[in-house]
């Protein structure tokens, strides 16, 4: 028997000697998912199927400012991009952020019903997403993707007859329709994450629709110490976001760069709300993810600026981040 075993390890030992024992590495991407063909940029997949009409807030024929659009085609509608957004600290909630590679290049927010979406959709995965029965909406006047969601809290009575019309606008799709309509491929690369840097004067000249949901670096800017409303900011309500007493409405805290003073919102929920906002001798380098909110249509509208993490104060604050024991580890 000892003599049988023998004779069977030599031969195989030749065979693999004889045979070569290293490889070229595998292309990762041929094993994670499938890449699907991009048939719509998403200023294509607005142009085509978001209406500019809502009977709740188009009291002036301006243009609605909430809607909830089904698309449909007899064709595949599939838009791609990268993840830039991370939900790691809190202060974004139940949705992603895509956004097309190049310049000239747009973004648009996904709703999903689920949160923890960072462990499923990273920073820097690249993802396809097959829009045909979802629905693409606006909400405040910003595009989003997701569900059709009827807000019966938000309502007015029109007409002689006094009609009830609710407020239709984008919603949170459930997260088994995610799973069928989100295709991510390849590993998330977070290094191909560029931010396009603008100064805020140059925020406020660009066009609502191209710029909103972008990742945006203001460089040289710093926080006032003044809230939304020009009020100066309380000394005990130095923080990024005071408890709103379960309400949940963004608290906002306003930067300039010399250019412009503008806003940046954080959730009371955002793991950083508590923290001291820095003061104006910290200067530098803000990344942000670039909203708009307009909630009248006989109004103006505001940019909002959104913190993904607290790392997202750059060069110029690492003595602020240091001070707070700030790690993104």
């Amino acid at each position: 028997m000892k003599k049988f075993l023998i004779y069977l390890i030599i031969p195989a030992t030749l065979f693999l000697s004889c045979n070569k024992t290293e490889y070229d590495a595998m292309d990762w991407s041929k094993i994670m998912g499938d890449s699907l063909e991009t048939t719509y940029t998403i200023a294509q997949l607005k142009a085509e199927f978001m209406t500019d009409y809502d009977a709740y807030s188009d009291t002036t024929q301006k243009g609605g400012l909430y809607t909830a659009d089904l698309i449909q085609s007899e064709q595949d509608v599939v838009i791609s991009g990268r993840v830039t957004s991370t939900d790691v600290e809190g202060n974004v909630y139940k949705y992603f952020v895509i956004q097309e590679e190049g310049k000239d290049g747009q973004a648009i927010k996904v709703s999903i019903d689920a949160s923890g979406l960072s462990a499923i959709y990273p920073l820097g995965q690249k993802v396809w997403i097959r829009c045909n029965g979802l629905y693409i909406g606006k909400y405040g006047g910003a595009a989003q993707i997701g569900s059709r969601y009827v807000n019966k809290k938000r309502f007015k009575l029109v007409g002689v007859n006094k009609d009830t019309v609710y407020r239709v606008e984008p919603g949170r799709m459930p997260m088994f329709m995610a799973e069928q309509a989100i295709h991510a491929y390849g590993l998330p690369d977070p290094k191909v994450i560029e931010p396009e840097t603008m100064t805020i004067g140059e925020i406020f000249k660009t066009d609502t629709a191209a710029l909103t949901n972008k990742l945006v670096k203001i460089k040289n800017a710093y926080f006032t110490g003044f809230k939304g409303d020009n009020n100066v900011i309380a000394m005990e309500d130095m923080i990024f976001a005071p408890s709103t007493g379960g309400v949940g409405y963004p608290q906002t805290r306003m930067i300039t760069d010399g250019t412009g003073t503008i806003a940046i919102a954080t959730s009371e929920y955002a793991r950083f709300a508590n923290k001291p906002i820095p003061t104006s001798n910290y200067r530098g380098d803000i990344t942000v993810l670039v909203g708009w909110y307009k909630n009248y249509t006989d109004k103006n509208g505001d940019w909002q600026l959104t913190l993904r993490t607290l790392g997202d104060l750059g060069t110029g604050f690492e003595g602020y981040l240091e001070s707070v024991n700030y790690s993104n580890l």
